[in-house]
């Protein structure tokens, strides 16, 4: 769980006053002794003043000439802060690339600003320039190269930070963003967390030194918290910090020494580590092989330049792949190879580890310099010999020299190097710092929450000799003024103060304890502190009314103070007293700011925001903080949103989220989305940040609305903390009594001691929503109490354990639970260590699949018996109560799985049945769905047997035709057959004296089983003559279609002309024909209808015939 900050030393202020006084230098500056009775280590002569709470996710500050303080928010939101106004505002926002770590960074005043006016920042643009991609891709790259990919996929998360600067506007006091020089880019590896860096100094010729993290994750597949170089095949790149850190030919994990020309272009100062022109190296490189060098600093007197290097989490030593995680301080006036990722803190050596098959190699050679044989490598082979650092620690007072270094704070490492202070005599400033820390580099720790200073001989570059714990939170608290908490960066401004940006307790937004401050030397009379309410601060229209007390507002020697009122923030006072009320008639965002000053002039400030036409959103979340999963499970979240002004039906796509991992007190961003319903993904993997290491998930989900009435839109957040279900006792959140001590046997290799009757250790925040049962490991002999929100309430459970030795585990069913959030208690009776404590049950992780159901394009079959005649679209739909992460289908049923979340377009013939499934994100499969799909794209074939296609056939004879039909796919339905277009049966015979003399077509259409036709046609010609008629004659006088006269009478004339047409005399036998046809058109004679059609036809044809 994480570490909560101990606001309750306060309580303990009475019995800590001989804290309250410097841990005193062991060898402080040669000219600066120390003594108990130095006024500079009495911290009643300091006070630390707060400047503004508005700094959003703060990142950096830079200090105007002016003392007003020019700030950084990772959104890219440039800030301006007027100490003597109280007021902040957002004076430029930059177009950034904002996931996990990058997004804006550092800003810094060129130490020519006075005349040049240049103000750097060191930024993620969101577009970018060719041969990059211009975006990048929304989300986390994957661990491993996706299915059918090859290496060129990992182009696509190719970036840059870039160093530009910008012209400072007195006018506007802003940023004139169109005056940008582009002056370096440093490549990334994006969609992945951390370690940016990105702190800026100058020396004495005006050469910029940059730092630059090695842009590799901490939680790296397998490095379990030892150096991240897994370039195993198919692994996203962004694991080997050798590609960057330990790249001689690579920006990254670097600090880097340039001279910034007039026109943004740079030079490269002599002196630096690799001379340009060096094959495979990269000549603006000064430091190489550091890790995350987030703050740094120089000394233009001694030529020091100083940094912070945050480290791995490994919490102790491995023998087959080296040292335990450490933190370091290091200053030098050379060029340097800091080590990483071969050798860490006391210069101890890393193995070589084998990631694919995770077994030993050789170990790096850190005194002749290690051999980078990633295959990412585009430097030198053998890279330069390590130094040593300064200062390193680990976790606690036995794994350095220097036991102070976690002594004065307790939870965590966040080294921040800070800046080296050189007292000015001629600096009419009052609140500058005395000289006693004249060339005392300063340092904070951001996870510990407290600022050292460190003593030793910069000229030198000689050791550390001592170590003083500056204006301690003890001291802070008792004199009521903020403590440190988190501090991101520190300055010494103009004025000799020092100027701090505080991160405070939370992860990805403006926390509520984050603020500037401002630490001045000041014996005797100390600063009112200011504070107010104001009554309400926001409305949905004018006008606004508001009320502001003013009655929480203190001076430290208790004198009368007097009341200034900025009720738009316009720098110029409109009330005072101490209660004032103020109407604000028109829409708009407004900085109302008191004062309060002492009857010496000292005086204090404090702003807030009121806003008049839009009233913030509140946002909720179904999913309670403190809840418990285990580590690749994905924990569904519901968002409700509610706004006085939009109502209660949230835009999805405003509300965002980004999780992270946290660890002690700070986070490393994991992933981000947007949307109201959404399963937050956790990384199986987190573990490899070391198993001695405190981590948990960290959620926050913003919601900004619609703006109102023209007034800007407003932002609402929420946030919780997720537990894993494995807690390792020592790593309570708090306790009475209890001993942390190590054990190679115990699980994260630490237990909890001396446990005792009434000692106590404590879990918070706990939600034991879905826990069923409670397993601990213990060793020994007592009784393991659950308590609730006090270590003396009554137990909701209890685990006895007996007299053992070895560790074993302990189970407890859970019954009548706690309701909600809060504080677990575990208490005992003594007589056993405590190693860990696992959660059984479901918890609030995903443990529900998704549902699937399909879709077809077309919806319903376009053929008959349920077939389709053409291609069908299959999409796969999927719902879950988090987040869907894939769709697969299969075609082979279900013996592979291929992805479907693009529609399938399913082309083959016949009966294709689809199995489909869907996964979410905590890797829930749901039950596979199926549909068959059936297609027939051809037609049937018809074929027609019996008449020959293009044939001739006598008018005296038949044909009997047959139909025929084949389908392959659906099957044959039925074939039918048309004579000129009327049905005709397959097999009739057809009397071709019935038909017409010409061209007469036989048609054959089958069809299938899918409403599919296919035909076939046959044409052929009758012909007649005078053997056809005599042969029809003799059909009908069978058939009886004559009397006796007719028929003697139509031979008589037929016999004829068949004489008279063989003696060729055609004349005659047409006068024949037509006596023929006389007696064949007529009823008395031919008694049948149709042979008098028939008779007639042919006797008229063939007349024709004679006549030509």
């Amino acid at each position: 769980m994480r570490r909560i900050r101990s606001i309750l030393i306060a309580l303990l202020a009475a019995l800590l006053a001989a804290a309250l006084t410097a841990t005193a230098p062991a060898g402080a500056h040669p000219d600066h002794e120390p003594g108990a009775d130095d006024p500079a280590l009495d911290w009643d002569n300091y006070e630390k003043i707060l400047l503004s709470k508005n700094t959003g996710e703060p990142i950096d500050l830079a200090i105007l000439p002016d003392s007003r303080v020019l700030h950084t928010a990772r959104n890219g939101d440039v800030r301006l802060t007027d100490p003597s106004t109280g007021i902040t505002r957002v004076i430029n926002t930059l177009d950034v690339y904002a996931n996990s770590e990058d997004g804006l960074q550092t800003i810094a005043l060129d130490p020519d600003f006075a005349t040049n006016q240049w103000v750097y920042l060191l930024y993620a643009p969101r577009v970018m320039e060719a041969p990059y991609p211009q975006t990048t891709p929304t989300g986390n790259a994957p661990n491993s190269l996706p299915a059918g990919e090859t290496e060129s996929y990992w182009d696509r998360w190719k970036g840059y930070n870039l160093l530009s600067r910008f012209k400072w506007d007195e006018a506007t006091d802003s940023l004139d963003l169109s005056t940008e020089q582009k002056i370096i880019k440093i490549e990334t590896q994006r969609g992945q967390c951390c370690h940016v860096a990105g702190d800026m100094a100058w020396d004495a010729d005006g050469n910029l030194y940059l730092s630059t993290g090695d842009n590799t994750p901490a939680g790296t597949p397998g490095a379990n918290g030892m150096a991240p170089n897994n370039d195993a095949p198919g692994m996203n790149p962004g694991f080997d910090a050798r590609r960057g850190a330990g790249n001689t030919n690579d920006l990254r994990g670097k600090i880097l020494r340039i001279h910034v020309q007039d026109d943004g272009s740079y030079t490269i100062p002599e002196g630096n580590l690799f001379p340009p022109g060096t094959a495979q190296t990269r000549p603006e490189i000064y430091v190489m092989g550091v890790r995350n060098p987030f703050r740094i600093d120089y000394d233009v007197q001694t030529g020091a330049l100083v940094w912070g290097d945050y480290g791995p989490d490994a919490g102790a030593p491995n023998p087959d792949r080296g040292p335990m995680g450490y933190v370091e301080w290091q200053a030098t006036q050379q060029p340097l190879n800091g080590g990483w990722p071969y050798c860490h803190g006391p210069n101890a050596n890393y193995n070589e580890w084998n990631y694919a098959t995770a077994t030993p190699g050789a170990w790096f050679d850190c005194e002749a310099g290690a051999q980078n044989n990633s295959r990412w490598n585009t430097g030198l082979d053998v890279v330069p010999p390590a130094t040593a650092p300064h200062l390193y620690y680990g976790d606690n007072a036995t794994h350095q020299p220097w036991p102070e270094l976690t002594d004065l704070g307790g939870g965590g490492q966040g080294p921040m190097g800070g800046p080296v202070y050189r007292y000015d005599a001629d600096n009419p400033s009052p609140s500058k710092f005395p000289a006693f820390w004249d060339g005392h580099p300063f340092f904070a720790e951001f996870s510990q929450d407290y600022v050292a200073v460190f003593s030793l001989d910069l000229a030198t570059n000689g050791p550390v000799t001592g170590i003083t714990d500056f204006l301690p939170n003890a001291h802070l608290n008792h004199a009521a003024q903020p403590i440190w908490d988190n501090v991101m960066d520190m300055e010494f401004g103009p004025d000799g103060s020092l100027y701090v940006l505080e991160y405070g307790d939370g992860f990805f937004r403006q926390n509520p304890d984050a603020g500037l401050y401002r630490v001045d030397w000041a014996e005797g009379n100390k600063s009112p502190q200011a504070r107010f309410t104001a009554t309400p601060i926001s409305s949905s229209s004018a006008p606004l009314t508001v009320t502001f007390d003013a009655g929480a507002s203190s001076d430290p020697e208790g004198a009368a103070l007097t009341y200034e009122w900025d009720f738009d923030g316009d720098g110029a006072f409109d009330a005072t007293g101490a209660t004032a009320s103020h109407t604000y008639t028109e829409l708009g965002q407004y900085n109302a700011a008191l004062r309060v000053t002492d009857p010496s002039g000292k005086f204090g400030v404090r702003s807030t925001q009121i806003t008049v036409g839009n009233m913030a959103p509140t946002v909720t979340l179904d999913t309670p903080t403190g809840g418990f999963f285990d580590w690749g499970q994905a924990v569904p979240v519901n968002v409700s949103v509610s706004d006085p002004e939009d109502g209660n039906t949230p835009v999805c796509t405003r509300a965002t989220w980004a999780f992270g991992l946290g660890h002690d007190e700070h986070a490393h961003p994991l992933s981000s989305g947007t949307g109201c319903r959404f399963g937050v993904p956790t990384p199986a993997d987190a573990p490899e940040h070391g198993e001695t290491e405190n981590i948990y998930g960290a959620l926050v989900v913003g919601y900004t609305d619609n703006g109102h009435l023209g007034v800007p839109p407003a932002r609402g957040e929420a946030s919780l903390l997720l537990n894993p279900k494995t807690q390792q006792a020592e790593w309570f959140d708090a306790s009475n009594g209890v001993e942390i001590t190590d054990d190679p046997a115990a699980n994260g290799l630490r237990k909890v001691t001396s446990f005792d009757a009434g000692d106590w250790i404590a879990f918070d925040p706990v939600n034991l929503v879905n826990i069923d049962s409670v397993v601990a490991r213990a060793w020994g002999r007592g009784t393991l109490h659950l308590r609730w929100n006090d270590p003396k309430a009554p137990p909701f459970a209890q685990l006895s354990f007996r007299n053992r030795t070895g560790w074993f585990e302990v189970e407890q069913a859970l019954t009548n639970l706690p309701q909600g959030s809060g504080r677990l208690y575990l208490t005992s009776t003594s007589g056993f260590e405590l190693d860990d404590v696992r959660f059984v049950g479901d918890g609030v992780a995903d443990v529900t699949p998704p549902e699937v159901s399909h879709t077809l394009n077309p919806a319903a079959p376009t053929g008959s018996n349920g077939w389709y005649t053409g291609d069908v679209t299959l999409t796969v739909n999927a719902t879950d109560n988090g987040t869907v992460a894939s769709r697969q289908r299969s075609t082979d049923g279900g013996v592979t799985w291929v992805n479907a979340n693009n529609p399938l377009t399913i082309t083959a013939e016949g009966s294709t049945t689809v199995h489909y499934r869907a996964t979410d994100n905590g890797g829930n499969v749901s039950s596979a769905g199926s549909v068959t799909v059936k297609i027939d794209k051809t037609p049937p074939v018809a074929s027609i047997s019996g008449v020959d296609n293009g044939g001739s056939y006598a008018a005296s004879g038949t044909l009997t035709p047959s139909f025929a039909g084949a389908d392959a796919v659906s099957g044959l339905a039925s074939v039918t057959g048309t004579l000129d277009g009327a049905p005709l049966a397959s097999g009739a015979t057809v009397p071709l004296w019935t038909l017409t003399v010409g061209d007469h077509t036989i048609a054959a259409t089958a069809t299938d089983n899918a409403g599919r036709q296919g035909s076939a046609s046959a044409t052929f010609t009758v012909t007649t003559s005078l053997a056809d008629l005599a042969a029809i004659v003799d059909h009908y006088d069978t058939a009886g279609a004559f009397t006796a006269a007719g028929e003697s009478r139509l031979r008589l004339h037929l016999d004829t002309a068949i004489r008279q047409a063989a003696a060729g005399r055609n004349d005659s036998a047409v006068r024949s024909l037509a006596q023929f046809l006389t007696t064949a058109r007529s009823a008395s004679f031919v008694t049948d209808a149709a042979a008098r059609t028939v008779l007639t036809h042919h006797g008229e044809v063939v007349t024709a015939q004679l006549s030509a």
